[in-house]
């Protein structure tokens, strides 16, 4: 299965459908069967622990870095070609392996330019439209603001066999038009005892703002 490689009419990927298929096999039939991109290995950096504990990886396709337990898979694709970045507690070789605990993460360069709208109200156009779709136990939008990138989040739920959780940031580049869309997810059950490694993965993944 491929993922496209405009987010013209992307936002399904918005509602984690495309990304969360190993962990969701047998749920909701919502669940989209246009699943995931082709995952391409790259070479990966990895320098000391930061004070976190967790290890730093360089993604020197984008000029970023992302930090992660140190037992965790890294699966980083070709962001700028239209592949997805995987990072899972389980250990996976490819997007069609099954996983529960991680995030995917997604760079579109196109999709705010081909809409005639800032990247940071192309953001919230999607996030709004996936909110709706998320239905009535989505939270509500928070929105950031941190140097070049505005933040958009919210979280909701996915039934099924195993309960999923699922938070979905959007960083929005008006200078580059860049949008990066990262979906965390962990089983339901687990959210509340994993929510301080949610959040410490999610503030150490960085990102060039030049690009």
């Amino acid at each position: 299965m491929t993922l496209m490689k405009s987010f013209t009419n992307f936002f399904f990927l918005l509602l984690a459908l495309p990304l969360l298929h190993g962990a969701t096999e047998g749920t909701d039939a919502a669940l989209s069967s246009n699943a995931t991109a082709n995952i391409s290995p790259l070479s990966v950096t990895t320098t000391t622990p930061p004070a976190s504990g967790l290890i730093s990886h360089d993604l020197p396709e984008i000029h970023g870095s992302i930090e992660l337990p140190k037992d965790w898979t890294l699966l980083p694709g070709k962001l700028l070609e239209g592949d997805v970045l995987l990072a899972t507690r389980e250990k996976i070789t490819s997007e069609n392996d099954p996983w529960t605990t991680g995030l995917s993460m997604t760079i579109d360069r196109n999709g705010a330019k081909d809409s005639g709208q800032k990247a940071s109200d192309y953001a919230m156009s999607l996030a709004r439209e996936a909110q709706e779709k998320a239905g009535e136990e989505a939270s509500l939008l928070k929105e950031s603001t941190a140097g070049a990138f505005h933040e958009i989040r919210f979280d909701f739920p996915i039934a099924g066999d195993q309960p999923l959780s699922v938070t979905e940031v959007l960083r929005a580049n008006d200078a580059t038009g860049t949008l990066v869309v990262i979906l965390w997810q962990s089983s339901k059950e687990e959210s509340a005892k994993l929510h301080d490694l949610r959040e410490q993965i999610l503030a150490g993944l960085k990102l060039d703002p030049t690009q």
